[in-house]
């Protein structure tokens, strides 16, 4: 079970990142004496969707993943009166792989591209495997962080969902998630599209071809 974080255990909050309902913060926590990265709701998230994100999250104990350290409720310093919920997580230092290929505007060395490649594939491997495998669902680069020795885990479990077999998916009403470049065709053409592990391989897939390049898919010229 995760420990709560109150926001009196928590000092010096920077934004450094904001994404689909969460924004990201990085706060001190003062009784762990190290800095920890916070995904607070905001826009159209609800508390309904950050726990739902918090439970996938629950399941994962792999160092190619983000795992749970806590979950934070309270005040943040722009919050004014009004109490969030959110997830407490460590804090990759290095960005996400996006912010990295940024930097670069480049082909990252080899050696790196082999590393990082095959990091992404054991975390993917990691939550297929799993005794009720877990569907990322939005596989690309902005979802890859980076700590200091530029090693990769996969984070944002807000689209991810659980898998019964190779063909079905849990029928909670969870949605179809995805970034348009990194999904497969099929789940564009019909409503209907039930996604399986191979919708993380396409993704994948894809972002290895990023890896390699450097490069976002479909770029506009």
């Amino acid at each position: 079970m995760e420990q709560f974080v109150e926001d009196s255990s928590l000092g010096d909050w920077k934004v450094i990142g904001s994404g689909g309902f969460g924004q990201i913060y990085k706060a001190r926590h003062h009784q762990w004496g190290f800095d920890v990265a916070i995904k607070l709701l905001q826009g159209e998230g609800t508390e309904k969707d950050l726990l739902r994100e918090i439970k996938m999250m629950r399941q994962v104990t792999s160092p190619y993943v983000m795992a749970v350290q806590g979950i934070f409720k309270g005040r943040t310093p722009s919050s004014g009166r009004s109490t969030q919920l959110g997830v407490v997580m460590e804090l990759m230092e290095r960005g996400s792989l996006a912010s990295l290929q940024e930097a670069l505007r480049g082909t990252p060395p080899w050696p790196l591209v082999f590393r990082l490649a095959h990091q992404v594939a054991l975390g993917i491997n990691f939550l297929h495997s799993l005794p009720r495998p877990v569907l990322h669902q939005d596989l690309k680069p902005q979802n890859v962080l980076l700590d200091d020795s530029l090693n990769a885990k996969l984070t944002d479990f807000g689209l991810a969902r659980i898998s019964c077999s190779v063909t079905q998916v849990s029928k909670d009403d969870e949605p179809l998630g995805g970034t348009i470049h990194y999904m497969p065709p099929e789940a564009l053409k019909s409503t209907s599209y039930k996604p399986t592990r191979a919708f993380d391989i396409y993704s994948y897939g894809i972002l290895l071809w990023s890896i390699v390049t450097g490069k976002q898919p479909y770029e506009c010229k």
